[in-house]
């Protein structure tokens, strides 16, 4: 292989590791916004549950209210009752009274069913509390497992990068400037080799003469098809 080339798939290999690296820890956060979604469904399910048990409540209020004015009300009909003196006003004032009755059984009724769901509800939202007080320690976790892998990868960059600087000095300027212009425009690959004919980054063929040339090993060529650095893969044949 060309010598110049060489040094520039070292370079490639240590750009690679920092690429990659840099990618993981880019990819760190995604459990933690995924926990902190999760957290933030939780709590809206939770204030709409305190929303509706507050409203059920004031609803509940509104109720016995009513209840308690309407048994004041049937109080002084049936005391009322023993002193009306003709059959009309005697059947008016019974018919007030089934209706009070009847009103107050509806009531009764409502207030059992709130109170079953007013006590569903808390039920619901003390358990929704439990999932949110875990979800809180899953990302309390979470952020240091981040912040932990993250101070790894950091150091790991900087001693690739350390080393990336060296290799650098082994290249010409123009070389670098052109390797560093293609990596970044090819996915961090900037040097490709060619098997079979064919350059192994974009599996394009290459002209024959062109092949021919790369196995002198005496210049540097690109791919007519990607513009990638190439080499010519020698297979040892046994």
């Amino acid at each position: 292989m060309n010598p110049e080339l060489a040094i520039l798939v070292r370079l490639q290999g240590i750009d690679l590791e920092i690429r990659k690296f840099n990618q993981q820890k880019a990819s760190l956060p995604r459990r933690f916004n995924a926990i902190q979604e999760q957290l933030l469904s939780k709590e809206a399910e939770r204030d709409k549950l305190k929303d509706r048990l507050s409203e059920i409540q004031k609803r509940k209020v509104d109720i016995e209210d009513e209840f308690e004015l309407e048994n004041t009300r049937l109080g002084k009909s049936q005391k009322k009752i023993s002193s009306v003196k003709t059959n009309r006003e005697y059947t008016a004032l019974q018919k007030e009274i089934n209706e009070i009755k009847k009103a107050n059984t509806s009531r009764e009724d409502e207030l059992l069913v709130i109170m079953e769901e007013i006590a569903s509800l808390q039920e619901e939202i003390k358990a929704k509390k439990k999932e949110i007080t875990q979800s809180r320690r899953e990302m309390k976790a979470e952020q240091k497992r981040i912040e932990e892998l993250g101070a790894e990868m950091d150091t790991k960059i900087a001693a690739l990068t350390k080393d990336r600087d060296a290799v650098s000095q082994e290249v010409r300027p123009d070389l670098l400037s052109k390797y560093n212009f293609i990596k970044d425009k090819r996915g961090g690959v900037a040097v490709a080799a060619v098997s079979e004919g064919a350059c192994c980054a974009c599996n394009m063929n290459i002209p024959p003469q062109l092949y021919n040339e790369l196995l002198k090993e005496e210049k540097i060529f690109t791919c007519p098809s990607c513009q990638r650095l190439i080499y010519a893969l020698k297979v040892d044949k046994k």
